[in-house]
């Protein structure tokens, strides 16, 4: 089927018979208008602010960091982790071992004590209640005195 028209070149009358006519545009777009630019100016600072808020709120908290872990037997799983924290800061992590499920079969609380250092290794065993398959640092805090 050959149409009289070159390609691109389609009369309105026929794309707006096949497609129907849109409403004509009134009055200034979006970005004219200041009430509006000035409220998504104004959002985009507030969501980039809180972001770098809470990008530095994270960071001044303890971390830790998992160096081995190993399974010695049916009952006891082991690990051992750093801790980095602001000198003199005690901090509590919790440690659990999960099955080859995902299901948690030991979960232990370590106190790491206050000291000048800032890095702290710690090694310990959780007793489990079924072979483990993996041990790990779910989380550490900071202790208030």
């Amino acid at each position: 089927m050959t149409s009289p028209h070159r390609p691109g070149e389609v009369p309105a009358d026929v794309l707006a018979a096949r497609y129907g006519r849109r409403p004509p545009r009134t009055g200034r777009p979006w970005y004219r208008r200041p009430v509006r630019l000035a409220a998504a100016v104004l959002g985009a600072a507030l969501l980039l602010a809180y972001g770098v808020w809470l990008s530095v709120d994270q960071s001044r908290g303890p971390s830790y960091t998992e160096i081995s872990h190993r399974v010695l037997d049916d009952r006891i799983a082991e690990i051992r982790f750093s801790v980095t924290r602001p000198a003199g800061t005690a901090v509590r992590c919790q440690v659990h071992a999960l099955d080859e499920s995902s299901a948690e079969v030991g979960l232990l609380q370590v106190d790491v004590p206050a000291s000048p250092e800032t890095d702290v290794q710690q090694t310990v065993q959780v007793r489990t209640t079924s072979r483990a398959v993996t041990v790990g640092v779910e989380s550490c805090s900071a202790v208030s005195s």
